[in-house]
């Protein structure tokens, strides 16, 4: 029986995660650009019309893609958080661990982020995609944020702008790490991310002062 025939049997969901996982793959190797959908049908072992049956085209497919690898990444960050210490504080810092950790600092995740954000301006379903991701991964920063300004006493705290800011270093920090690993290790990562914190306390704690 050839491959795509037993491909052909599989459940739909489970086909859908073999073609996320075949666009992955091409993506890493060839960028957006490179990964054509007969590409992607090889590297699944399918034919065009097969993905045609599940997406209207490679845009859908990679912004699926794209979700797909975010609810990876959310779903690490939040475990982490949920066995931390109860203290926002103490999430924080465990959402930082996570941030570093070999997983989510594996090259050839990057490889794959680049090539996401390199298609956003060029199809609205990537960048719908996108914009979903991101507004959850803030949100989750603005939710912990929003704890620590509360058991800190702080009033008026913007965590929604709070948590733009944290999301941009903690962005530009795991690119910088992946185009350039020896600028800083991991653990000088959290480092930088937890002196923010620090920072934002100290600053907080004098504007907010009751």
């Amino acid at each position: 029986m050839s491959q795509e025939a037993r491909f052909s049997r599989m459940e739909p969901e489970l086909r859908k995660a073999n073609l996320i996982e075949a666009t992955l793959v091409c993506l890493k190797r060839h960028g957006f650009q490179g990964a054509s959908i007969r590409r992607i049908c090889a590297e699944a072992g399918v034919s065009v019309g097969l993905i045609s049956h599940h997406y209207s085209g490679k845009d859908e497919l990679v912004a699926e893609a794209y979700l797909a690898v975010t609810g990876r990444v959310m779903h690490l960050l939040r475990e982490a958080m949920a066995q931390a210490a109860p203290s926002a504080r103490e999430r924080l810092s465990a959402f930082f661990r996570a941030s570093f950790s070999a997983e989510l600092l594996d090259p050839q995740l990057l490889d794959a982020w680049l090539a996401f954000w390199g298609a956003v301006k060029t199809a609205e379903a990537i960048n719908q995609a996108h914009e979903h991701s991101y507004g959850e991964y803030r949100n989750e920063l603005s939710r912990v944020l929003g704890d620590l300004a509360t058991e800190e006493g702080w009033e008026d705290f913007d965590a929604d702008l709070a948590a733009i800011s944290l999301s941009a270093l903690l962005d530009g920090l795991w690119l910088e790490s992946g185009l350039n690993p020896g600028t800083f290790t991991p653990s000088q990562g959290i480092q930088i991310c937890e002196a923010w914190v620090d920072g934002l306390q100290a600053g907080a704690r004098r504007r907010f002062r009751r």
